[in-house]
């Protein structure tokens, strides 16, 4: 670029920042949304860029200068009352003028070091980045580590293993019976997160609801963050959750009074967990009720109010809301959702490709909040079995006869 700036440049650059100072309903930290303040005015700026390719010759006058710095300077502000807001919502520490000024400053002083730097020097500046990130990065890259499971007596847990899914889930339902689980009131099948993390909350929750007496079966069926296994193989919870359920099934067939089965899941677990449900309703299986917590947007299928199954979403949980259909419409979730959580003060406005993006910055803190903030939820996940509906009818051959 030359040094003489064309408004064009000016104009995409300030848009591109603006865009990550759309509103969520979550506090967001300076380093996030300089980082990514930075990334989306550079690219701003290069669509201006080619822009001012139609009308070469032209620069920014002072007064074009002046003008846009003081409609950034607003832009600025009203993103420190809206911060103000969302962290008093959620009891985090109000943002300072440091905060302003990193959101504000790192974007700046990058577009200017990109308009009056010359080229070679960044050329430079990236291969010295990229060595010293390898050099960094590779000595410490590991192996996934264990999942983090519950310490509970009352959890049957299986780890991924070389078996078949059939194989583990009848081990399983083995070591179900020999822990007097058909002696209890109630046996919950919680499909875990991708990485095979299972909320201890949850099962507290389950357990305070049935005075102790219940049991819980969970396998884990990858070792990745929940988004990737998502990606990769997003039928693989569900997947597993069926296992155990026809597993338990068929031990269930035998015994007279077998306990009342309920599947759990959170996140990627609840997409597991509903799958399960769908199979249990077409197959004919017992199925006393079903809890699912913060599932992705546009995952689960909506039922009516009296069918039983319970979904819960914070009202500030970005998993619940994101889903590319933000670009063009307000968010939508399944019938049936409960919104649960802390209530927002301010409600962030939909808008077009904005909300998307908000959305998104709102998913990399979901978990940073206390409970019935963003993506973290408690015991009301286990309790709110209470509210359970009975079923709009009798369903399956089994329930019919």
């Amino acid at each position: 670029m030359s040094r003489h700036v064309h408004p064009a440049v000016v104009v995409g650059g300030v848009l591109g920042w603006a865009v990550t100072l759309s509103p969520g309903q979550l506090p967001r930290p300076a380093l996030l949304l300089a980082v990514v303040g930075t990334v989306l005015a550079l690219v701003g700026m290069g669509i201006g860029r080619l822009v001012a390719a139609l009308a070469p010759g032209r620069r920014a006058s002072r007064e074009f200068l002046t003008g846009t710095a003081v409609a950034a300077c607003g832009l600025l502000i009203g993103a420190l009352w809206w911060q103000t807001q969302t962290s008093a919502d959620v009891a985090a520490s109000p943002p300072g003028i440091g905060w302003a000024a990193t959101i504000g400053g790192v974007p700046l002083l990058v577009a200017c070091a990109v308009v009056f730097v010359p080229a070679r020097w960044w050329t430079v500046g990236a291969l010295v980045a990229a060595f010293t990130a390898a050099f960094m990065v590779g000595p410490t890259a590991q192996a996934n580590a264990a999942p983090n499971v519950p310490d509970d007596p009352k959890l049957s847990y299986s780890l991924l293993s070389p078996k078949t899914l059939d194989t583990r889930a009848h081990e399983l339902v083995d070591e179900w019976v020999a822990s007097d689980g058909l002696d209890q009131d109630a046996v919950v099948i919680a499909v875990p997160t991708g990485s095979g993390w299972i909320d201890s909350t949850a099962l507290d929750g389950f357990a305070r609801r049935f005075d102790g007496s219940i049991r819980f079966l969970a396998m884990q069926y990858s070792d990745v963050p929940s988004w990737q296994a998502y990606v990769r193989s997003p039928e693989s919870a569900g997947q597993s959750a069926i296992a155990i359920l026809r597993a338990l099934d068929g031990r269930s067939a035998s015994t007279p009074t077998p306990p009342p089965v309920y599947l759990y899941g959170q996140s990627l677990g609840a997409i597991g967990a509903d799958t399960a449900r769908a199979w249990a309703v077409r197959n004919g299986v017992d199925v006393a009720g079903t809890v699912l917590s913060g599932a992705p947007a546009g995952s689960v299928e909506s039922l009516p109010d009296c069918a039983p199954r319970v979904s819960i979403a914070n009202a500030t949980d970005p998993v619940a809301d994101f889903q590319t259909s933000l670009l063009w419409r307000p968010p939508h979730h399944a019938d049936g959702t409960q919104t649960v959580g802390a209530r927002p003060s301010v409600r962030a406005p939909w808008t077009p490709v904005a909300s998307f993006i908000g959305t998104a910055l709102d998913l990399a803190v979901s978990l940073d909040g206390p409970v019935g903030s963003g993506h973290h939820y408690g015991v009301e996940q286990g309790l709110s079995v209470a509210e359970m509906p009975s079923g709009c009818q009798a369903i399956g051959p089994r329930a019919a006869s």
